[in-house]
C-alpha cells in the first residue's frame, strides 16, 4: 500500500504577498527531437501566474499557492525567443505559432477544457529563507505530481521576487510528447520549466 501523499502546507499567519500577475510569469522550453528534428522549431510557451505566497521569518514558515490559466499560454512571443538565445532563434511563422497553441491546448495535451488551471502549492521548503529547496506539488491535465527543485528569493522592500526553474517529464502528467513523420520529428520528453514572481506585501 502506497504511503498517502505529504498534504500542502501554507501557513495561514505568515505575511501575505500576492503575485503580480502582470509583472510574473511561467515559460516552458520546450525542444525539438529525432531523426528529422532539422525540420521543427524548438518553442518557448509563456503563461502569467496568479496566486499568493506566505513569507516567513524562516523557509519552513513559508508556503504559496499557484495557478495558472491554460488560456494565458502563448507560443514564441519574439521576445522571449530572442531572450533564450540562439537554440531558439529560428524564425516561427504566425501559423506555426497557432498550430502549435492550439495543440497544446487540446485534448491530447493540456485539455484546457476540462482542466482549465495549472496549480502549484507548497508541500515543504528548507534550507535558507534567500535560497530554499522547494517541494511542490504540481496539478496538470488532473494528474498531481510532486516535485523538488532550488529558488531564489530577493525581499525589495514590500515586494518578493521568486526565480526557479526546473524540469518536467510530459509522460508524468499523462501526455504523450507529440511526434509527426512517423516519429521521425517529435517533441523531446523533458521540459525546461522557469517561474519568476513578483508579488507585493498585501497585510
Amino acid at each position: 500500500m502506497e504511503p498517502s501523499p505529504a498534504p500542502v502546507t501554507v501557513p495561514s499567519d505568515a505575511p501575505r504577498y500576492a503575485v503580480d500577475p502582470q509583472a510574473s510569469e511561467i515559460r516552458l522550453l520546450v525542444y525539438r527531437d529525432g531523426p528529422l528534428a532539422r525540420f521543427g522549431h524548438n518553442h518557448v510557451i509563456v503563461g502569467r501566474v496568479q496566486g499568493e505566497i506566505r513569507a516567513g521569518e524562516t523557509a519552513a514558515g513559508s508556503g504559496f499557492r499557484l495557478e495558472i490559466p491554460a488560456q494565458s499560454l502563448t507560443v514564441d512571443p519574439p521576445a522571449a525567443r530572442a531572450e533564450e538565445g540562439e537554440a531558439f532563434a529560428a524564425q516561427v511563422s504566425d501559423a506555426a505559432r497557432r498550430g502549435t497553441r492550439e495543440n497544446m491546448l487540446g485534448t491530447d495535451v493540456l485539455d484546457v477544457v476540462r482542466h482549465p488551471l495549472i496549480r502549484i502549492e507548497s508541500v515543504a521548503l528548507s534550507g535558507p529563507a534567500w535560497g530554499p529547496t522547494v517541494t511542490a506539488r504540481v496539478a496538470l491535465r488532473g494528474t498531481q505530481r510532486d516535485l523538488s527543485f532550488p529558488a531564489a528569493v530577493v525581499r525589495q522592500g514590500d515586494a518578493l521576487v521568486v526565480i526557479a526553474r526546473f524540469p518536467i517529464r510530459q509522460s508524468d502528467f499523462g501526455i504523450e510528447p507529440f511526434s509527426a513523420l512517423n516519429g521521425g520529428l517529435r517533441v523531446r520528453e523533458a521540459l525546461d520549466v522557469r517561474v519568476r514572481l513578483v508579488a507585493r506585501r498585501k497585510d
